[in-house]
């Protein structure tokens, strides 16, 4: 059996709650993500049996130790043709910790190979009918949160939903 999994910076619930009051229920055309689902992703393995998941942990628990706890400012709303993100402010420290976690990774054969460069992000909502999104939220204020772990989640796709399941968290620092 194999789940399928990725590495991520979960959002404290406040600003998961806030994040959530924003979302724009009379639109119909868009489908707001669950904001339990709010997170910004550092890796995805993709399917991984039990072995694999357990070297992902053993990884994990190497890097985040030589990260102190950091400072995240979500700083803006952008459009991605069909989708709606919240980015965060260019962060030195996250692209580190996103390099050595993808070094320990890749030196496992863990992970999948990005073709794109590093783009964190929050998805926020999607397109229901498939046309490019366009701003539609017009009352976000910049907030900033301490980053003090990195998670380890699997994830079950179902027909419009996404379920996920946190395996296990690591401490910075």
């Amino acid at each position: 059996m194999t789940s399928r999994c990725f590495v991520s910076i979960d959002l404290p619930p406040q600003m998961k709650d806030y994040l959530g009051r924003l979302a724009r229920p009379d639109i119909y055309w868009i489908r707001w993500m669950n904001p339990k689902n709010f997170h910004i992703t550092l890796s995805f393995l993709g399917e991984l049996n039990n072995a694999r998941i357990t070297e992902s942990q053993k990884a994990l628990s190497e890097v985040a130790p030589y990260f102190k706890p950091f400072s995240l400012k979500l700083a803006a709303i952008e459009t991605h043709q069909d989708m709606l993100w919240l980015v965060p402010e260019d962060n030195d420290v996250l692209n580190e910790l996103r390099d050595e976690l993808k070094d320990k990774l890749k030196s496992a054969r863990l992970g999948k190979r990005e073709r794109r460069s590093f783009l964190p992000h929050i998805l926020l909502a999607k397109s229901k009918t498939g046309r490019n999104m366009r701003p539609v939220i017009d009352n976000f204020e910049p907030r900033e949160f301490t980053v003090d772990k990195i998670d380890l989640y699997e994830s079950e796709l179902t027909p419009g939903t996404a379920t996920h399941r946190l395996i296990e968290s690591y401490k910075l620092g």
